[in-house]
């Protein structure tokens, strides 16, 4: 499916990609060694400019809002396809608002996971993580361990449900990796081959925003 995606692209977007995956783009580190450039720093945080820098690690406020738009674009396609493939009984919160959804902020006092399905005895997290290839283990690991008593918070109108807390992580390139359990718990049916190329493509197209903008 990564490769249809790819295959789907306009011929830049392909190219991009690919040197991305083979670390070939010309940030500054690679420039500076073929020497086609003096410094390998990064003009907004002057960190080492590397490819994993530039499209998921550099901590300037302009970057930071890129990656928090590509994040949002993931979530919320995420949001409206889960919507039309749950239960009566359910209800989904959600960090974005988009419609058919509550408020997820209705849902925890203080945390503000990203989705969570709401049935009368559960309520079932999902956490969204656009990342580094490299880092998607790790990224799934600091999720859970970040809402890993993410029960204490619910709101009182809704603490007798058990909180069951599940990752999807979207690689910056476009690789998408679910937790099988989210959706039996949650009831729902897996991502379906269109969703999954689809958040594939938005990722990788806002990552090629990103490289232009770096």
């Amino acid at each position: 499916m990564w490769k249809q995606v790819l295959d789907s692209l306009p011929e830049h977007v392909f190219n991009f990609t690919r040197k991305a995956m083979m670390n070939q783009l010309p940030t500054l580190h690679n420039l500076k060694l073929w020497n086609c450039s003096p410094s390998n720093l990064c003009p907004k945080c002057g960190v080492d400019q590397t490819n994993k820098h530039v499209l998921s690690n550099c901590s300037s406020p302009n970057a930071l809002a890129q990656y928090t738009k590509r994040h949002n674009t993931v979530l919320e396609l995420i949001a409206k396809w889960i919507v039309p493939h749950m239960k009566p009984n359910q209800t989904l919160f959600c960090d974005l608002r988009v419609p058919g959804t509550k408020q997820v902020c209705d849902l925890f006092n203080g945390p503000r996971p990203d989705l969570a399905i709401v049935s009368p005895l559960r309520i079932v997290v999902g956490e969204l993580t656009v990342c580094h290839e490299t880092n998607m283990q790790q990224s799934r690991e600091y999720k859970l361990n970040k809402y890993s008593n993410l029960g204490a918070a619910t709101s009182s109108e809704f603490k007798s449900r058990g909180v069951l807390v599940h990752t999807t992580e979207v690689s910056t390139l476009g690789f998408v990796a679910a937790e099988s359990n989210f959706f039996k718990m949650g009831m729902i049916p897996a991502f379906d081959p269109f969703l999954i190329k689809e958040l594939g493509r938005a990722a990788v197209l806002a990552s090629k925003s990103i490289y232009c903008n770096r």
